[in-house]
């Protein structure tokens, strides 16, 4: 049975993990885990509390970086995802120039003045919205700025009520440059986003079972088509 720290253990090292189907054949977290983890309750057997406990641990980056999907990246991949998806201009200069969306500009400008992890909650009420009006389009905006490695989970923070008593738990996010941890940079790597697309559609086709290269490329298409939205590069053949 998979504990948690096997689990850690086990996503350095095959680099990256899905915790949903993707694409048949690429690695899942279903794919090692028995009938009655999920939902335990158990912070050493629940995949449910797993990713949050790596998100605060600073183990792993979890997050929606597989075609919107989530799953976890080990911190020795992070600065290969980070040159493969991460816009070569500023957000302001992104906003600017009409890149991005004002959900989007509002979400990152939002984390950057308060200067501390939001959880969803304050993040819906900050900027104005409700379930009925605008959290969607907010959502959204909280997904592609993953993807675009501008924001990441930090984990998740109590919802309180009007006697400041805790009565659920909301999905805490940050700034990349706040949260990630200097040692997950590696400050030696010289690399192109092509290059760095190209070693993880290899890393995906080496820890993945019989999927050819479309298939893998399938694994990252949102990623691309929103970084091809960006800026300007070629695909990788």
């Amino acid at each position: 049975m998979l504990k948690y720290e096997r689990f850690v253990e086990l996503v350095n090292e095959l680099g990256f993990m899905s915790m949903n189907d993707v694409v048949a054949g690429f690695p899942k977290i279903g794919d090692y885990i028995v009938e009655g983890q999920y939902w335990s309750d158990n912070p050493e057997l629940d995949p449910w509390i797993w990713k949050d406990r790596v998100a605060a641990e600073k183990k792993l980056l979890y997050g929606s970086y597989f075609n919107s999907k989530k799953g976890v990246i080990s911190p020795r991949f992070y600065s290969i995802f980070y040159c493969a998806f991460h816009p070569n201009i500023t957000v302001e200069e992104r906003y600017k120039a009409g890149k991005l969306n004002k959900q989007e500009w509002d979400v990152w400008n939002l984390l950057n003045k308060e200067g501390r992890a939001l959880g969803t909650h304050e993040i819906r009420k900050l900027l104005g919205v409700t379930p009925k009006s605008g959290a969607s389009s907010v959502d959204t905006a909280l997904v592609n700025l993953q993807l675009s490695f501008d924001i990441v989970i930090s984990g998740n923070t109590d919802m309180l009520d009007k006697e400041n008593k805790p009565y659920n738990k909301s999905v805490q996010y940050d700034l990349v440059e706040r949260w990630v941890p200097d040692d997950w940079y590696q400050p030696n790597l010289i690399m192109s986003q092509q290059e760095a697309l190209e070693k993880i559609y290899e890393r995906a086709f080496q820890i993945s079972n019989s999927l050819d290269l479309d298939q893998v490329k399938k694994i990252f298409n949102k990623q691309i088509k929103l970084l091809l939205s960006l800026i300007h590069i070629s695909e990788p053949t």
